[in-house]
């Protein structure tokens, strides 16, 4: 049994991340921890190469993690969701500030030592309204995609940290939260040009505090929420500043 110990003070009570362990139904096993992996290398590869069309594209993340889920847990496959409740709110409206600030820390101190690449999409800004609404709303499944990515990735990790590796259940956590921070790093590399700086430092540590809600309350909507409000304001002032020049 878990005793208290081993969960983070900053976690909601009586709560747990599902797959990891005998605990939860489904418990993840080598076989299915590597359909989830091929399900996320799969949807990013077919991402990566156009794979989909203006339509399909968007939501090729979505697609293949989320079967490999239903596949694996069947009618389980809910648990990656739960009901947001009204404390959600303050955590991911702080959370989105922190991040904000993080982002622009974070970027401002690598400009100052690296060499800097511009994101594709908020060089791309024609100043045409309707394209802008198509960007943004194109960003939702793209978004929630790469919370996919990185939270499957996350429960793998955190499933071989308890049961391979041993470890205890916080050691596991923090191992899964830095790995997957890093490979969300790696997912960036080829949008900033293989600048492993910008992509592994900048965009990874980000990650780490994108990741904060949902180990918090285990719930993926928490973390795609505030992802949305951030990517959202990037690109909405990257807008403003293309409209202005």
């Amino acid at each position: 049994m878990m005793s208290k110990s081993d969960f983070f003070r900053f976690e909601r009570k009586n709560d747990d991340f599902p797959f990891y362990s005998e605990l939860q139904s489904p418990t993840l096993n080598l076989k299915t921890s590597l359909i989830f992996l091929i399900a996320v290398a799969a949807g990013f590869a077919l991402f990566l190469i156009g794979f989909g069309g203006t339509y399909g594209h968007p939501f090729i993340n979505v697609i293949f993690p989320l079967a490999a889920v239903i596949f694996v847990a069947r009618s389980q496959w809910t648990l990656l969701f739960r009901k947001l409740v009204a404390k959600d709110i303050i955590l991911i409206l702080g959370t989105y500030i922190v991040n904000l600030i993080v982002t622009y820390g974070v970027g401002f101190i690598i400009t100052k030592l690296f060499n800097f690449s511009a994101n594709p999409v908020s060089e791309g800004f024609n100043g045409n309204f309707s394209d802008t609404i198509t960007t943004f709303l194109t960003m939702l499944p793209m978004l929630f995609g790469e919370e996919l990515i990185t939270i499957l990735p996350f429960l793998v990790i955190l499933y071989l940290g308890v049961k391979k590796l041993k470890l205890n259940r916080k050691s596991a956590i923090i191992l899964a939260w830095i790995v997957v921070s890093i490979i969300f790093g790696a997912y960036h590399l080829p949008t900033y040009n293989w600048n492993i700086a910008q992509a592994i430092l900048g965009i990874g540590i980000v990650r780490i505090v994108l990741l904060y809600p949902y180990i918090k309350t285990k719930n993926i909507w928490t973390s795609f929420i505030v992802h949305v409000l951030n990517d959202w304001t990037l690109f909405g002032f990257a807008l403003m500043v293309s409209m202005h020049h």
